[in-house]
C-alpha cells in the first residue's frame, strides 16, 4: 500500500508522472488504502426471510414487508469506525424467488440493526418489477456517513401480487454488494490487527539511466553498484513492511525486487483525534548494480506488496485523519527514469 496509488491511474497519489534519482518522495494516509477501494459481499435472502416455506406449494394474497433483514456485513476484521466523506454503493438484487419482486422495493445499507431513518447510510429504489430469474442493477453515491465495523443490508417496502401453489426452492435470492471508499476522513483500526495490500500495475522504464560521480557516471558491470537512500516518516499508527516486486510480460515471473529484503518501518503515534503526536523516522540503503538496474528496465508489470500491523499499541483501536501519513524519500547517486 506504500506507493500502491503511484502504479494505478485510478487511485490518488502525489507520487505521478517519473520517478527521477536523485530524489522521489511521496505520502501515504488512509485515503490510500486500496483495501477500501474494493469491498465485495454476497448477501443471500432464502425464502423463510419472507415468511415463506421451502419444497412445498403455497399460496398468498400478496406480500407487503417492511422490512426484510437485517443481513449483516463485517467491512473488515480490522475496522472499528471510519467517517466517510464519498462512498460509491452498487450491486445487484437477483431474483431466484418464484414470485415478481415489486418496484418500490428498497435495497437499503444502515449501519446498525435499528430499521429508523437516522441510520440509513444508503438506498436504491427497484424501479420496474423484477421477474423470476431476473436482476435489479444499481450504483449511486453515499456523502458524509459514519459507518461502524459492520453494515446491515435490509429490502424494505418489498412487496410481491397474489400468487396461488408456487414452490419456493431452498436456493436463496442474492444480494451482491460493492462498496468502493472514495475519501474518508477518519478512521480507528483495532489494535493486534495485521491488513496488507497487494496490487499489480503496468510498469515501464526509460532508456536513459546513470550512475552519478561515485562510479563515474556509468554501471558497466555488475561489481558496481550505484546507490539509493529510502527515508521514511511514518506519522501513522501502525507498523508496516513492504516490497515492490517487478514482473515479466506474463505477470507469473519476478525478474527482481526493489528490496533485498522487506523494507521495514516503525510505527508513529496519534492522538484520539487521529493526529500524528510522534511520528518514527528510519533510513535505509538499497544498491542497485548494473544487473538489477538491467532486470527493473525489462519489467512490464510492478506488484506493490505491504502489510500493516497494529501489534503492541495500547486501547482498543488507534485513530488516524488525514493529516497523519506514511511519509517516504529516495535520493541517491542513481539517476533512472521510471514511467508509470
Amino acid at each position: 500500500m506504500l506507493l500502491i496509488a503511484s502504479c494505478n491511474k485510478d487511485k490518488a497519489s502525489n507520487v505521478t508522472g517519473d520517478w527521477l534519482f536523485p530524489i522521489a518522495k511521496g505520502n501515504l494516509s488512509i485515503n490510500s488504502l486500496s483495501q477500501l477501494k474494493n469491498l465485495n459481499y454476497t448477501i443471500n435472502i432464502p425464502a423463510q426471510s419472507i415468511g415463506q416455506p421451502v419444497n412445498i406449494p403455497v399460496s398468498s394474497p400478496g406480500l407487503q414487508l417492511d422490512h426484510v433483514g437485517p443481513f449483516p456485513v463485517e467491512i473488515t476484521d480490522w475496522l472499528h469506525r471510519l467517517d466517510v466523506d464519498t462512498l460509491e454503493f452498487s450491486g445487484s438484487l437477483n431474483n431466484i424467488f418464484p414470485i415478481p419482486i415489486g418496484a418500490g422495493t428498497v435495497v437499503t445499507m444502515r449501519t446498525s440493526r435499528d430499521t429508523g431513518i437516522s441510520n440509513i447510510a444508503g438506498t436504491a429504489v427497484v424501479s420496474s418489477t423484477i421477474l423470476p430469474n431476473q436482476a435489479f442493477s444499481f450504483d449511486i453515491q453515499v456523502n458524509k456517513k459514519t459507518l461502524g465495523d459492520s453494515v446491515y443490508f435490509f429490502l424494505d417496502h418489498f412487496n410481491s401480487p397474489a400468487y396461488n401453489n408456487l414452490v419456493f426452492a431452498t436456493s436463496p435470492t442474492v444480494l451482491k454488494i460493492k462498496l468502493k471508499i472514495i475519501t474518508a476522513s477518519y478512521a480507528e483500526v483495532y489494535t493486534n490487527k495485521t491488513f496488507s495490500s497487494v496490487d499489480t500495475a503496468d510498469f515501464s522504464a526509460g532508456s536513459t539511466d546513470n550512475i552519478g560521480s561515485r562510479t563515474n557516471g556509468t554501471l558497466s558491470d555488475t561489481s558496481t553498484s550505484g546507490i539509493i537512500n529510502v527515508f521514511t516518516d511514518n506519522g501513522l499508527p501502525a507498523n508496516v513492511q513492504g516490497q515492490l516486486y517487478f514482473l515479466d510480460d506474463s505477470k507469473t515471473q519476478v525478474i527482481d525486487s526493489l528490496f533485498v529484503s522487506q523494507l521495514k518501518i516503525g510505527g508513529g503515534l496519534t492522538n484520539s483525534a487521529g493526529t500524528t503526536s510522534f511520528t518514527n523516522s528510519q533510513s535505509t540503503q538499497i544498491t542497485v548494480n548494473r544487473l538489477k538496474l538491467n532486470h527493473i528496465s525489462a519489467a512490464k508489470y510492478v506488484v506493490s506488496h505491504f502489510s500493516f500491523n497494529t501489534i503492541g499499541f495500547t486501547g482498543p483501536y488507534v485513530s488516524v485523519n488525514t493529516s497523519a501519513y506514511l511519509g517516504i524519500q529516495f535520493t541517491g547517486d542513481l539517476n533512472i527514469r521510471i514511467n508509470f
